[in-house]
Parts: C-alpha cells; sequence; structure tokens
C-alpha cells in the first residue's frame, strides 16, 4: 500500500503491476517499479542518516544531469535517452516526494543497460574506464559554485583518519582488542593520507566535479556490446579531485575479488585491469590533466583503498551504524578486503606508475 501511495505521487502514468528490491548498495532503499503501461522506473528512499540534506544531494543531481544532457543534444535515439539518469517529477514539480519523514526519488528506468559486481573481461574495465573519464570531460565546464556539499570531508582522508582514531578510542562496543592489528595497519600508513587533500588545499591539484563512488556497479554498459552508457548513483556528487574518482574506480575494479571475499588470499591486484581502466580513462582526459594530478594516479588508488578500509572498521567499531550489513561481522570483513588490496597494491606500485607512464605517451 505504501508503495502504491509513494508511486502515485510522482508523474508517472498507470498502476503498479510488480516491484522489488533492487541492486546491491550500502546506503538507500531501491526498488524497481514495473507500470502497467509496461514502463519501469527505480524508486529510491533516500537515506536521510548518511545525507542529511537530501534536498541539496537532489540540487546536485538535478544540475549534474541536465548539464550532461545539454552536451548530449545533438545525439539521436538510445544513446541520447541513455546519457546519464532521467528524473521523474513529483506531481508538485519537484525533483523528491516526502512521505512522512521519509524522502524519496523516482528515475526512469535505463533499458538494455546492465551493471557488474566484478569485472568479467577485461575489455568491460576500459569501457569502465572511458566512461568515469567521459564524465569528468563532460562536467569540465560545470560552475562547481553551483554545487552543495553534501557530505562534509568525504574524501578527507586525513579527517577520517581522525574519526577513526576516536573510533578506536572510544571503542563503544568493545571491538578494539579483536581488531588490535587493523588499527596497527592503518595507523602505520597515516603518512600518505594528506598527499590528495594538502594537493587541493595548496591548489597544486584542482578541484573539479567529482562523481567520488566510482565503484564497478555505479557505471553502466550496454548489454549487447558492452559499451560503456553512463555512470549512475550521483548522491555524492561535490566538488574534490579527479584522483578521488580514479583511486575508488580501481579500488573495486582491479581486485581480483568482491569487497566482502571472506578468503583473503583471493584478494589480488591485477595489472591487466588496471592497465584497461587506466587506458579507457587517459583517453577521455589526459590532455586535461596537471603534472601534480598525473604524478599521484597510482597512490590514489592506495590512499582511497586505504580510506574505504577505515571507513568500513570505522563503522564497525561503532556498531555498524552506517553501512548496510548482512551478519555481525560484515563490515569488518570488508574492511580486511581492502587492507589485503592495499598491500597487493603497495607490491605492484612500481609497475602501476610505468603503466601510467607510457599510457601518457601513447594513448
Amino acid at each position: 500500500m505504501q508503495m502504491i501511495t509513494i508511486i502515485s505521487n510522482f508523474k508517472i502514468a498507470g498502476s503498479i503491476i510488480h516491484s522489488k528490491e533492487y541492486g546491491n548498495g550500502h546506503i538507500n532503499k531501491t526498488y524497481l517499479v514495473t507500470m502497467s503501461t509496461n514502463e519501469k522506473f527505480i524508486l529510491q528512499q533516500i537515506n536521510s542518516t548518511v545525507f542529511k540534506k537530501p534536498k541539496d544531494v537532489m540540487h546536485n543531481i538535478v544540475l549534474v544531469t541536465d548539464h550532461i544532457r545539454s552536451k548530449c543534444n545533438h545525439l539521436s535515439g538510445s544513446d541520447y535517452s541513455r546519457s546519464t539518469l532521467e528524473i521523474v517529477k513529483s506531481l508538485d514539480d519537484k525533483s523528491y516526494y516526502i512521505h512522512g519523514e521519509d524522502f524519496w526519488r523516482c528515475y526512469k528506468f535505463i533499458d538494455g543497460a546492465k551493471t557488474f559486481e566484478q569485472i568479467e573481461y577485461p575489455e568491460q574495465f576500459y569501457e569502465v574506464g572511458r566512461a568515469v573519464g567521459k564524465f569528468q570531460q563532460q562536467l569540465s565546464d560545470f560552475p562547481i559554485e553551483k554545487l552543495k556539499i553534501t557530505i562534509p570531508n568525504f574524501h578527507n582522508t586525513w579527517k577520517r583518519f581522525e574519526v577513526f582514531l576516536d573510533s578506536a578510542n572510544a571503542d563503544l562496543k568493545n571491538r578494539g582488542m579483536d581488531v588490535f592489528n587493523d588499527i596497527k595497519f592503518v595507523c602505520d600508513r597515516q603518512q600518505e593520507m594528506k598527499v590528495i587533500i594538502d594537493g587541493l588545499n595548496d591548489k597544486s591539484i584542482p578541484e573539479r566535479v567529482t562523481h567520488n563512488d566510482t565503484k564497478l556497479n555505479n557505471i553502466m554498459l550496454d548489454e549487447k556490446t558492452d559499451k560503456a552508457i553512463c555512470v549512475i548513483d550521483l548522491d555524492t556528487v561535490m566538488p574534490g579531485s579527479l584522483l578521488f574518482d580514479f583511486g575508488d574506480a580501481i579500488r573495486i575494479g582491479a581486485s581480483t575479488a568482491a569487497e566482502d571475499e571472506t578468503d583473503l588470499r583471493k584478494v589480488r591486484f591485477d595489472l591487466e585491469l588496471f592497465h584497461k581502466f587506466s587506458k579507457g580513462f587517459l583517453e577521455m582526459v589526459k590532455d586535461e590533466l596537471t603534472e601534480a594530478e598525473k604524478r599521484n594516479l597510482v597512490l590514489s588508488t592506495k590512499i582511497i583503498t586505504l580510506e574505504c578500509g577505515m571507513r568500513f572498521l570505522t563503522d564497525y567499531l561503532n556498531g555498524d551504524t552506517y553501512f548496510r550489513t548482512e551478519y555481525p561481522r560484515h563490515n569488518l570483513v570488508r574492511a580486511r578486503t581492502q587492507f589485503k588490496l592495499v598491500t597487493e597494491i603497495e607490491k605492484k606500485q612500481e609497475e602501476m606508475q610505468n603503466i601510467i607512464d607510457e599510457l601518457l605517451q601513447v594513448v
């Protein structure tokens, strides 16, 4: 009954014939809704605990999707219609609907597209790289001052570290001794945590419009051709560093295991996948990169992977209040997977830099 009430408050024809939970997101509740008109829609309840200003989130998404669509208005057919998310307005012409204390939004379902949790073959990751790079390219002239900060310090790794230390010291759930070695792992690597943030602060790394959550399942590929279509899940679009998006995409896509793999022996860093993504990405943005951005591409993969593991561990120490979990130690499993990946990156940093240096010469 609630679903009928919510969907009826958006500008959608027909009645619901089927709805189900959809996707594997950690934050929002997502549903795929099929209407009697055979149209499909993505209906999402925005997690207002995480996103404390949902109206600001939607403000950013409207601006960014409108800008991308304006860049693609010369295209025709499905390419244009699938170039970015398309918001369905509420009956009162807003980008969201408030039901009680809950914020809901609706997108048109993108037909003939797919997302995935792990790369099936290397060329897919090349397309993902192109998609992330194209997102940067399309927004390179966006007036960044119009964006709201939806989550302050989202990729400020040093701030994340300070919060992590506070959580470790407070040890609210008495889990600290169980994860002593994990805490030490993070503390041993604090020296490099400030590199990107310091670069943004002293302007050697330019501030750009960034997605900030470029994990694999936020990139849509065509079901038939596997060509990149668009980037989705725009909740964290904010001013930031291009290095955030590069590092986060590599963190997921170049790993040989799922984000919550329990067998750490399966967690390795695939250099071929790193090469494929980097090639696609640099083909789109190489000419716009500063020397500082080029120099820190490899380091960004380590920093963002470490940051993500630190966030999972922080949530575990705090009692699992941020990320959705499926079992009691889920966040700890996620953290240890990221930390294993950090050690893999550390072993291969020189080879990774050689790949970047070569690509910068040829793409």
